[in-house]
């Protein structure tokens, strides 16, 4: 969906992983819910023991070279998501830590033709030294990163990344937590999916509008949410994975809640399936 937006031209895309949100969020499964039975929150046989409190700790970035959409294509999603495989893992330990607070942390960095780290620089501190450090960490560890394209012109590019920690957390915008990450274990329990199974299939996803916020701060990012396609169609128990900051998570949210899927069907039967979801939000 491609819309205007003040002088910035937006373009939303979401689209549905089946395996690329669990190779990125270690543990956590892609489940098919079955109806016919109930479960305790204590978690039976089928359903996930680990409980998972998680923050809202979120991540994007701002392209700060000049460049065109088709000169740059997904390249920055690229390094986005090598950046939080490194950042993602190093939370836990965080909050652990006496100098755990609520901050952000921006840095500004160059990666070279041949993806290699350029000049990298804290421009905005979290006020705890620790979570800078683990902010630049992530962006230095994660390089080498991919050849800047072909079709990109220039020697280097240049991004700002925003890593926030404990932000105040939304309820328009839940995090996926507990013993089903999100999904209402007194209704359903909890399966892997298995051969045999039709997935669902949308009928009716509307793309996500773009906050106000992120539009003026020209930041983009991904959120990776998760959600319910009930027996009937309805997506339902949403809740957010991975944030991405800046009302971004709050849009994501109100759209999938309109969105209509056929079903998926096992043995003929509709059943309700737990599906993960990313959505990219691109300023052009």
């Amino acid at each position: 969906m491609k819309f205007l937006a003040g002088r910035l031209r937006c373009e939303v895309k979401s689209y549905f992983r089946w395996s690329g949100l669990v190779l990125l969020l270690a543990g956590l499964p892609l489940w098919a819910q079955d109806a016919a039975q109930t479960a305790d929150a204590s978690g039976t046989e089928g359903s996930s023991r680990r409980v998972i409190e998680r923050v809202p700790n979120f991540s994007g970035f701002e392209v700060l070279s000049k460049t065109t959409p088709q000169e740059l294509k997904n390249y920055p999603f690229r390094v986005l998501a090598g950046v939080r495989n490194r950042w993602l893992p190093q939370l836990t330990q965080l909050e652990k830590t006496g100098g755990w607070k609520q901050g952000t942390t921006v840095v500004e960095f160059e990666v070279n033709r041949d993806g290699s780290l350029g000049n990298l620089k804290t421009v905005e501190s979290a006020g705890e030294a620790i979570l800078d450090e683990a902010a630049s960490q992530a962006i230095s560890s994660g390089a080498p990163f991919p050849p800047l394209p072909d079709s990109y012109p220039d020697k280097k590019i240049r991004l700002r990344l925003h890593f926030g920690y404990d932000p105040p957390a939304s309820a328009d915008a839940p995090l996926c937590h507990g013993p089903n990450m999100g999904a209402h274990s007194a209704v359903y329990v909890l399966r892997h999916v298995e051969n045999g199974l039709t997935p669902p299939h949308a009928t009716h996803a509307p793309d996500p509008e773009y906050s106000e916020k992120g539009r003026r701060a020209k930041y983009q990012s991904r959120v990776m949410i998760a959600g319910t396609v009930d027996p009937q169609g309805t997506f339902t128990d949403l809740c957010v994975l991975v944030p991405a900051g800046f009302g971004l998570d709050e849009q994501a949210i109100a759209a999938a809640g309109t969105w209509r899927f056929e079903p998926a069907v096992q043995q003929g039967q509709p059943i309700a399936v737990r599906l993960n979801v990313e959505m990219d939000f691109r300023l052009y």
